[in-house]
């Protein structure tokens, strides 16, 4: 069978939505999967969904050829409009990436798979939690499947993302705003403790 070239791609940037990037989310497997999804304008995402939607054609196609010709259905897209808290459409498109921590091949041997992060200037980094809300780019594949169960479509394979704003160990994720009001002063314990981790981390390198 000859080797199936994905498609690859790089998303415009957009905002991280729920990221596991620096470990992975086990809540559904014991395995676990880095993911995240991007939030990016939608006159932004138009050449991204046309990539997307010309995987999900051919998809239709390999599930037609398996079906013999039978009517194949339509797996929902790795993608949707983002609404607000009243249901209205926002402008936005939510898509959605992920990648299993480990790979096992066909031989039973597992290697670990987690994707690459990097800097603006391309650099990787390491040992930073990546928070919702942080401006990044996905590099990812598009695999197109098809399954009698759950039909005809694709997934965005997480390969990397690169960081362009850092959102990191804060609530901006929530919906914060900066307000005028109480200012936590760190302990002695407190400034103790961080100043420990700052040093572990700069060891680590």
């Amino acid at each position: 069978m000859p080797k199936i070239n994905y498609t690859k791609i790089v998303t415009p940037s957009g905002i991280a939505q729920y990221p596991w990037l620096h470990a992975p989310d086990t809540k559904f497997s014991e395995v676990g999967d880095y993911r995240t999804n991007l939030i990016i304008s939608k006159d932004e995402a138009k050449d991204l969904i046309s990539k997307i939607n010309t995987v999900i054609e051919e998809a239709v196609t390999l599930g037609k050829e398996k079906s013999k010709g039978k009517q194949v259905k339509q797996a929902d897209p790795p993608y949707f409009d983002e609404v607000d808290d009243d249901g209205n459409p926002t402008g936005n498109v939510i898509f959605k990436f992920k990648c299993k921590a480990k790979i096992t091949t066909k031989t039973g041997e597992t290697f670990p798979n987690k994707p690459v992060v990097v800097d603006a200037k391309g650099k990787p980094i390491q040992n930073v939690n990546i928070w919702g809300g942080s401006e990044i780019k996905v590099s990812a594949e598009l695999i197109p499947y098809f399954t009698s169960m759950v039909g005809a479509g694709v997934s965005m394979r997480l390969k990397a993302a690169q960081v362009l704003k850092l959102v990191e160990g804060n609530n901006s994720s929530f919906g914060f705003k900066e307000e005028e009001g109480y200012q936590h002063a760190p302990t002695v314990e407190e400034f103790e403790e961080r100043h420990e981790e700052k040093v572990s981390d700069e060891e680590d390198f």
